[in-house]
């Protein structure tokens, strides 16, 4: 179990941590001159599988002090007797409860410098601060790291705490991420990088990834807790050296992780605004975002309100300058840019930059989806809402890549990427359904419905496969590319009917006449003819081949029966190879193959084709 010590930069925590373990954390030249913590400071005693994070407690240095504070950690808040609770102690506790750490002792250093009155005074002003928060049923142990009072009790306690911390932590189950503190090099071994572990669990040999940059790295060996081991969980201070990867390109504010896949610049958290705030929470006000060891700045825009008082909570997105790699439920720090005071934090619900306005009702219900803990709970609801890009979502919630789709009580349908509710897709197979028999009741001459002309509300990323499902059920049929119940044939008005006995004669041929042809023979202008050409085509009565020929449908039979026996007889043939067979000029030759082509009959192979299938006249090009 990792201790995080927490409080002012006076009040003894550097004694403190030596006076339990023997071993002082403030290490460099710099700390010991000033007689401060500065940056991050270590210590463990092993036998009781406790580590001791001394975090700095100056105002100056709160950047060093969140990147050594996780959720999984032990809070021990350090006040000094002679002092008592400090602007500087509430400001951590709030930092501590934002991250969210929730459990703790608190000990109440240097009691050996005032009267007993003065440590019962400190003790209702420590009880009066910690008042609502996580602490507030937390033991105060009255503490001298110079004679050691209540040395071995507050060890005691924290040992107990550890073995509980033990049992209670069981396998990781969603990916590795170690967010990185130090890094540094150790002759004959290479790198060796360090942090809290957020998540996950990490092996031997296992190749991981750099963020930023991507770079893949090996783990060549493992300590958590300053131990040798093999299995790493979350909250454990976690050492690894790593092959692949240079000290400088992995500072602090990098991570070693599994999938890299969720990073984003753009967050949405449930936000929790601070109580002691001197003014109101503008939208878009900009901030600094501390996540684990990384820092960026953002922009902050609130989703419910146009403002927000000291207290409140609300979902409000984050504009990142630079990526952060978040999963569901981690624990963002913010604050102010000017005041260079901490305003809030909140926990992270979505990685995703809206499709549409912000404060849509239907965007925001996707994020009280999201804002499920538990992740299949959280995907049903979803799915609820519409289709689900299901490893996209699994990465989010930290499952591995090859985790399942989570079992639910009832069906599901997956196209593509994209998993949804069975009874989502015959819903949109009943509206189309409903939409093409409307259509066609109230005009007899209509064949069907094409794909752009079904209706708004079906995604048009599924409508082909819904299409292919309706026709595969035979409740649909495609005639020149339109959709329509199978027993269904449009009707010819009078006109039309004329204008088809005309056209006949002209195009009952392997080498009909062009439209051009067609218009001084007729004596119609070419514009007139070319839409009077294109509604029998989507009649079926005509198939359009290509801008400027049409054909009869029977004659299209014929040549793509042609274009297969040719393949039969000879394999891959060329346009000239389909001339001489079909005995049509050159022209019309390539005309007719790339009909074939693009309605999947003919595959073309360089300068040759190859016939795919059986011929199925499908509609015009």
């Amino acid at each position: 179990m990792i201790v995080t010590l927490a409080g002012h930069v006076d009040h003894g925590k550097t004694s403190l941590v030596r006076a339990l373990t023997g071993v002082d954390t403030d290490s460099t030249a710099e700390e010991k001159a000033r007689g401060l913590t500065i940056d991050i400071g270590f210590a463990y005693i092993n036998d009781a599988g406790l580590g001791f994070v001394d975090v700095p407690g100056h105002h100056r240095f709160i950047h060093n002090m969140v990147a050594g504070v996780a959720s999984q950690q032990y809070a021990l808040l350090v006040v000094a007797a002679d002092d008592g609770p400090m602007p500087q102690t509430r400001e951590h506790l709030q930092i501590l409860s934002l991250l969210g750490v929730s459990k703790g002792v608190i000990a109440l250093t240097k009691i050996d410098r005032v009267e007993p009155e003065q440590v019962a005074m400190a003790n209702e002003q420590i009880r009066s601060l910690v008042a609502g928060s996580f602490l507030e049923q937390a033991t105060i142990l009255p503490v001298s790291s110079q004679r050691g009072d209540n040395i071995d009790t507050l060890r005691q306690h924290l040992q107990t705490q550890a073995q509980r911390h033990a049992q209670a932590n069981a396998r990781d189950a969603r990916t590795f991420r170690l967010p990185i503190d130090r890094s540094f090099n150790i002759r004959g071994s290479g790198t060796i990088v360090t942090g809290t572990t957020l998540s996950g669990v990490v092996n031997v040999d296992q190749t991981l990834h750099v963020f930023p940059g991507g770079q893949p790295v090996r783990v060549r060996s493992i300590r958590a807790d300053n131990r040798k081991n093999s299995v790493v969980s979350p909250g454990a201070r976690t050492a690894l050296n790593v092959s692949g990867i240079e000290v400088e390109d992995v500072p602090r504010g990098s991570w070693i992780a599994a999938d890299l896949s969720p990073a984003s610049t753009h967050l949405t958290i449930r936000l929790r605004f601070l109580e002691d705030y001197p003014r109101k929470l503008k939208a878009w006000t900009p901030v600094h975002v501390y996540h684990a060891t990384t820092h960026v700045t953002a922009r902050l825009g609130l989703l419910t309100e146009s403002s927000l008082a000291p207290g409140e909570t609300t979902l409000a997105d984050l504009v990142c300058d630079s990526p952060l790699l978040v999963c569901a439920g981690d624990r963002i720090l913010l604050r102010d840019h000017g005041m260079d005071r901490t305003l809030g934090g909140g926990t992270v619900i979505d990685n995703q930059p809206p499709a549409e306005r912000r404060r849509k009702a239907q965007r925001l219900q996707r994020l009280a989806a999201l804002d499920i803990p538990e992740p299949g709970d959280a995907f049903r609801s979803l799915l609820d809402l519409g289709p689900v890009h299901f490893r996209s979502f699994a990465a989010f919630v930290g499952l591995p890549p090859q985790a399942p789709v989570p079992s639910l009580d009832t069906q599901l349908v997956t196209v593509g990427e994209e998993t949804l509710l069975a009874s989502t897709w015959k819903g949109w197979q009943d509206r189309i359904l409903a939409t093409i028999e409307a259509t066609l009741a109230a005009d007899s001459q209509v064949t069907g419905l094409r794909e752009n002309q079904l209706p708004a509300e079906i995604p048009i990323r599924f409508r082909a496969e819904l299409l292919r499902g309706l026709v595969a059920a035979k409740r649909l049929t495609q005639t020149s590319g339109a959709f329509h119940p199978p027993r269904h044939t449009a009707s010819l008005s009078p006109a039309q009917l004329s204008l088809l006995n005309r056209l006949k004669p002209m195009l009952d041929s392997k080498q009909p006449a062009s439209v051009g042809d067609l218009g001084k023979s007729l004596g119609r202008p070419l514009a007139q003819l070319s839409r009077e050409l294109d509604a029998l085509a989507r009649l079926g009565a005509l198939v359009r081949v290509s801008e400027h020929r049409y054909f009869l449908p029977q004659v299209i039979d014929q040549l793509a029966a042609m274009a297969t026996d040719l393949d039969k007889k000879k394999g891959a043939f060329n346009a000239r190879d389909f001339r001489d067979a079909s005995g049509v000029g050159r022209n019309t030759a390539i005309e007719i193959l790339e009909y074939f082509d693009h309605l999947g009959l003919t595959r073309r192979q360089g300068d040759e084709r190859r016939v795919f299938g059986a011929w199925k006249n499908k509609g015009s090009a």
